[in-house]
């Protein structure tokens, strides 16, 4: 039997690091000289956004609607159709950190991937977060969070640009720990026994 000793181990969820909502705050509030600042403000996007490195580098402002507070843009990693689109919503934060530019102007001038990973690894490490931060944990650390903040995992699906539910199902295991994790933080007492 050509198969016998082969094994396709299941996929047990989310493998990456997802930063919390107070580690990102941590980031947004420690910014170094060093750190180039495009970088630090397409990540912060990344963040709040789910934006996958190949596209967040190719934004233009041509891909911000002002007006209805909108990105839209499509991706680079799925096939051009119709389903390759993302509609993201923005808010005044997410404008402030965009910025102001017109047409097919980049909205972030980001030097190489490897520098810009590198960068962000960096940063996370003086920030004090001891966790190993890719650009993609941005992506799923997104995810993570606002599913944690009510979110359903179909408005996750749609704003991470899946083309299917199973494709985001990967962030419900992670969400699940999370509970699993908060539940068992909390301290235990003996219960002393009453004496009759």
């Amino acid at each position: 039997n050509p198969c016998e000793g082969v094994s396709c181990p299941a996929e047990k969820g989310l493998t990456k690091a997802i930063l919390s909502m107070d580690e990102v705050g941590k980031l947004v509030n420690f910014s170094p000289e060093w750190l180039n600042g495009e970088i630090r403000r397409a990540f912060i996007v990344t963040l709040y956004t789910g934006i996958r490195f190949c596209d967040i580098k190719d934004l233009t402002h041509s891909d911000v609607d002002r007006g209805n507070m909108l990105l839209r843009f499509q991706q680079s990693k799925t096939a051009h159709s119709s389903a390759s689109w993302v509609t993201i919503p923005l808010n005044d934060y997410l404008l402030a950190l965009i910025g102001e530019g017109k047409g097919k102007e980049r909205i972030f001038d980001l030097p190489s991937q490897h520098y810009c990973i590198r960068a962000v690894k960096q940063w996370v490490q003086e920030a004090g977060i001891n966790k190993h931060i890719t650009w993609h944990c941005a992506r799923h650390s997104f995810a993570v969070n606002i599913l944690n903040n009510g979110a359903n995992i179909k408005t996750v699906s749609s704003l991470l640009g899946h083309s299917s539910l199973k494709h985001t199902e990967k962030y419900l295991h992670a969400v699940d720990q999370l509970r699993v994790d908060a539940i068992n933080s909390l301290p235990t007492f003996e219960q002393k026994k009453r004496s009759d």
